[in-house]
């Protein structure tokens, strides 16, 4: 089985038509179809049905196609590597990263590798954590910054950047607002604005479970943001308060107020995480930077 004929099998399957896929591939009709019957027959299965007006996947091609498509990208990584290496490039690095890092110590920590290695290529994914989890363990990452609170990091190295404290953030006009440390109980019944569960489900679940009181009404919890910034954006529009991490107040807040909360909630926490297998000198050389940019931080 060859690149060539995986190419040629995820353009029918993406086109759903011979002849367009046949024009787009710069080649005719005939040797694409020949080609698709010669894989089927290697692969013992039928990977599309066809009829005189359409063409569809059947299971088996649905399945190969998600096989077929990372293989592909395999392939593109490793001749993306290669050039690099004969363009006499010092290696390239993809970094996945989330909101948190962005707004902390990424951006330093990037600029002190573009002064130290100018011809390291970088390619930044903002990812959540189980994007970035897939993303190393099928090696279309070299690193992650992420939350991995409640994920497997079984077969891959991590090491903490980050550590903070959640704070709650309302309006200044906020019931709460004159308390200089709220507790669980004067929740009760109120809006707290969360981030969509779906982001991190174990923290979610973890939060909740801990802002809930037996024999109390329980907080109202809003998950309609995926990110602080929109969290932020509904604690001014009056939807209620946010639970954050802190380093969001080192910012001004025009019109909020910050207020710590008395509960036993989990760490804000981002780590460093890569696969060891991709511990390259390149690699080796960017975590170097890692401690040095959290001492300056401090």
């Amino acid at each position: 089985m060859e690149l060539t004929t995986l190419r040629y099998f995820v353009t029918v399957a993406k086109e759903l038509h011979f002849h367009r896929a046949a024009a787009k591939l710069n080649m005719t009709q005939a040797p694409l179809s020949s080609a698709i019957r010669k894989l089927e027959d290697e692969l013992e299965v039928k990977l599309f049905e066809r009829t005189s007006r359409s063409v569809k996947l059947t299971d088996a091609g649905k399945f190969f196609l998600e096989e077929a498509e990372a293989v592909l990208r395999r392939a593109e990584l490793a001749r993306k590597r290669l050039e690099n290496l004969r363009s006499g490039g010092t290696g390239r690095l993809a970094i996945g990263y989330n909101e948190l890092a962005l707004n902390t110590f990424l951006p330093k920590l990037l600029a002190r590798c573009r002064n130290r290695q100018p011809k390291l290529q970088l390619e930044l994914r903002e990812l959540e954590t189980a994007e970035q989890i897939r993303g190393l363990q099928e090696e279309l990452l070299d690193i992650g910054f992420m939350r991995p609170f409640g994920f497997d990091l079984s077969g891959l190295q991590s090491q903490l950047l980050i550590r903070e404290k959640y704070l709650l953030i309302m309006q200044n006009s906020h019931p709460l607002a004159e308390k200089s440390e709220i507790t669980v109980e004067q929740l009760s019944g109120r809006s707290v604005i969360l981030f969509a569960r779906d982001v991190n489900p174990a923290i979610y679940d973890r939060i909740t479970e801990i802002l809930t009181r037996e024999n109390l009404p329980a907080p109202h919890f809003r998950q309609d943001a995926r990110n602080k910034s929109s969290m932020l954006a509904m604690v001014n529009a009056g939807f209620g308060a946010a639970l954050l991490p802190e380093s969001i107040c080192r910012g001004p807040l025009p019109g909020l107020t910050a207020r710590p909360l008395d509960a036993p909630l989990p760490s804000v926490e981002v780590m460093a995480v890569w696969k060891p297998e991709r511990f390259s000198g390149t690699l080796k050389n960017f975590i170097a930077l890692l401690p040095k940019m959290e001492a300056d931080d401090r």
